[in-house]
Order: structure tokens, then sequence, then C-alpha cells
């Protein structure tokens, strides 16, 4: 290879090692893809699978926010709607992926997982044996415009 050839090959390869992280390094840029749309309020509905049991369909409003002190992740709490009112269901810990715009949160009660993209958040709560017991479709709530 020529000296020209070789200062080429190094120019290109710092170049192509700048813009593309090695598996297991640190991005500075990972977690803040888009997660901020996450945050805020969620309506929609959770319709059981599973019909003869004790699931009943409900009316759902599932608030996100994040958790300070663990990057990538966030609280989701989920309550159903009776009458008009809000009854709290609990609060779980999701962790969010932003190149599969995925948020995952497993509880006591099962495992849930939700795709999230154009202000819709679509998904299923499995039980911890992992069979199905839920879907879940969500609209966002007063979403900023480009959410």
């Amino acid at each position: 290879m020529t000296p020209t050839g070789f200062v080429l090959v190094a120019a290109l390869a710092s170049i192509v090692s700048a813009a593309v992280p090695l598996p297991g390094s640190a991005n500075p840029r990972a977690g803040s893809n888009d997660d901020s749309s996450l945050l805020g309020d969620w309506h929609g509905d959770s319709v059981c699978v599973v019909r003869e049991s004790a699931c009943h369909d409900e009316e759902s409003l599932y608030h996100v926010s994040r958790l300070a002190e663990k990057p990538g992740w966030f609280s989701l709490e989920g309550d159903k709607i009776v009458d008009g009112e809000s009854v709290s269901m609990g609060t779980v810990e999701c962790r969010y992926e932003s190149d599969k715009q995925t948020l995952n949160c497993e509880s006591l009660r099962g495992v849930f997982n939700f795709t999230v993209k154009n202000g819709r958040m679509i998904g299923t709560m499995n039980l911890p044996d992992g069979s199905l017991w839920r879907k879940i479709s969500l609209s966002k709530v007063n979403p900023k415009r480009g959410e």
C-alpha cells in the first residue's frame, strides 16, 4: 500500500470508528433517543384475553415519568377508570430501549411489553408463567407537536 493509500485508509477508519460505537461501548446519546416522548399520561383500553377468568376489561390511564437515579429507566403508574374515577393499580419500573422503541416492565403480577411509536403505546401483559393476560392500547394524552 502506498503511503497516501495508508493515510486515506487510516482517515476513513477514524471517521467510521467515531460514527459507529463498538458493541458494549458507551454511547453518550444512548437512552436520550426520543425517550422524552414517553413522559406524561397515556389513556386507552386494557382488554382481557382470557375471558372466563378474574380479568375484566378496563379503561386505563398510565402515567410515565423518569427514574432520575436510573438512566434509561422509567416509572409507570397504572390506573383503571371506574365510574369516572382513577383507581391506582400500582407502579412498576420499566426499561426503555430507544433503538427498538420498546418499554418493558416486570412486576410480581406479570410482564408488560410495549411498543411506543407515533403517540401510541401498544402492548401486552403476560402472567409470570408467560401466558398472555391482556392486550393494551394507549394513546398519548395531549401530545406535544412532533410526538
